[in-house]
C-alpha cells in the first residue's frame, strides 16, 4: 500500500458529517433522556421540560430527532452493530418503535389505521438510516475513494457471474466516494437525475450468504441532497446477477435505478482489493496516522491497551482516505 505525505487540509464534509459529527449535541440529549426515562416516557419528557421551560424547542426537537439513534445505540451494542435484522426483533426496539409512532399520532392529533401505515414506514426508514450512522461511527468511520475512471470500468468489466460468497467488501462498514464525473446516477431531491457521491455500505450476516445494506447519496447542482437506502441479499451459491434481479424484484418498479451500477462497482471494488490492487493512503490528520501505527504496533494479546487506542482514535478517525487506483500498465 502507498503512502502520501499529509495534505494538512481535511476533506469536504460527507452527509454522515453532517447527519452525526455536526448533530453530536442533540445526540447527546437524546441519550441522556433515554438513559433518565426510558424508551416509553422519553418523548413525554422532553415535551415537558420544554414546558416547564427548562429546554428550548430546538434543543427538545433535536432530541426527539434522534430518539430512535440512541436506541439504535444501545441495541446494537446487545445485539451486534452489523446485525440489522437481529435489532429490529429486539424488545427494546420495538417498544421504541411503538412509542415514537404513539408520539406521532398525539402530536399530530390524528390516530387512523393509514396514519398509522404510513409513519410506522416512514419510522422503519429512520431506523434503516440511524443505523447506517451508528454501524459508521461504531466501525471507525472508514473512507475509501475510487477515481471516475476506475469506477466506469469496474461497473463496466466485473462480471456479474461472480459467486457472492467469493465477495468480500474490504470492511463490514465504510463510505464509498465517488466523483460525480464518475456517471452514477440516482434520482435527486426534486425527482430529476442527480449524482451519486457516496455510497455508505454495511455487511450483515443472513441466513445462507450475506446482505448488504447501502446508503446511496445524491447532491444535486444546488448542494441538496437526496438519498435511497437498498438492501441486497447475496445468497452463497448464487451469482451477482441472481442477487441484483432478486432485490429488484422484490423492490418493484419505484425503485432508484441507479443503485444496480453500485452493486457492480462494490464487487468490483471488493475483487480489486482481494487480487491485490493498487491502494494509496491519504493522510490528512497527524495524530489519527499515529495512533494508528501504534495501534498496528499493539500485540493483539494487549486487549486493555488496544482498547484504549482505539477509543482515542474514535475521536479523531477517520484520519485518512484509502485510495483506490487503475494498476500501472
Amino acid at each position: 500500500m502507498l503512502r502520501s505525505p499529509l495534505a494538512h487540509m481535511r476533506p469536504s464534509p460527507t452527509e454522515f458529517d453532517r447527519q452525526y459529527t455536526e448533530q453530536r449535541r442533540s445526540i447527546e440529549l437524546a441519550r441522556r433522556y433515554l438513559e433518565k426515562e426510558g424508551v416509553s416516557r422519553m418523548y413525554d419528557a422532553l415535551s415537558k421540560e420544554v414546558e416547564r421551560g427548562r429546554l428550548s424547542v430546538q434543543d427538545a426537537s433535536g432530541a426527539i430527532r434522534f430518539g430512535l439513534l440512541a436506541v439504535i445505540e444501545r441495541v446494537a451494542e446487545r445485539v451486534g452493530h452489523t446485525h440489522y435484522v437481529d435489532m429490529l426483533k429486539d424488545e427494546e426496539m420495538l417498544d421504541a418503535l411503538r412509542s415514537t409512532l404513539d408520539d406521532i399520532c398525539r402530536r399530530k392529533g390524528v390516530d387512523t389505521f393509514e396514519f398509522r401505515q404510513q409513519w410506522a414506514h416512514a419510522n422503519l426508514q429512520a431506523v434503516l438510516r440511524d443505523w447506517h450512522l451508528v454501524v459508521h461511527e461504531e466501525r471507525g468511520r472508514q473512507r475509501y475513494e475510487v477515481a471516475a475512471d476506475l469506477v466506469r470500468r469496474l461497473v463496466k468489466e466485473t462480471p456479474g457471474t461472480v459467486l457472492a460468497q467469493t465477495l468480500k467488501l474490504p470492511a463490514d462498514a465504510f463510505v464509498l466516494l465517488v466523483s460525480p464525473e464518475a456517471g452514477l446516477v440516482g434520482l435527486g431531491p426534486d425527482g430529476t437525475p442527480a449524482p451519486i457521491t457516496e455510497i455508505y455500505a454495511v455487511e450483515s450476516p443472513a441466513p445462507e450468504g450475506k446482505a448488504w445494506f447501502l446508503w446511496l447519496n445524491m447532491r444535486d447542482a444546488g448542494n441538496r441532497a437526496a438519498r435511497a437506502l437498498i438492501n441486497v441479499y447475496l445468497q452463497d451459491g448464487k451469482t451477482l446477477d441472481d442477487a441484483i434481479a432478486f432485490t429488484r424484484e422484490q423492490g418493484g418498479p419505484q425503485q432508484d435505478a441507479g443503485w444496480e451500477d453500485c452493486c457492480r462497482l462494490l464487487a468490483g471494488v471488493a475483487r480489486h482489493l482481494a487480487e491485490g490492487g493498487p491502494v494509496r493512503e491519504v493522510w490528512y490528520d497527524a495524530t489519527a496516522r499515529e495512533l494508528h501505527e501504534k495501534l498496528a504496533a499493539t500485540p493483539k494479546a494487549a486487549k486493555a491497551d488496544r482498547e484504549k487506542l482505539r477509543e482515542r482514535l474514535r475521536a479523531v478517525s477517520p484520519g485518512r482516505t484509502l485510495v483506490l487506483e487503475e494498476p500501472s500498465r
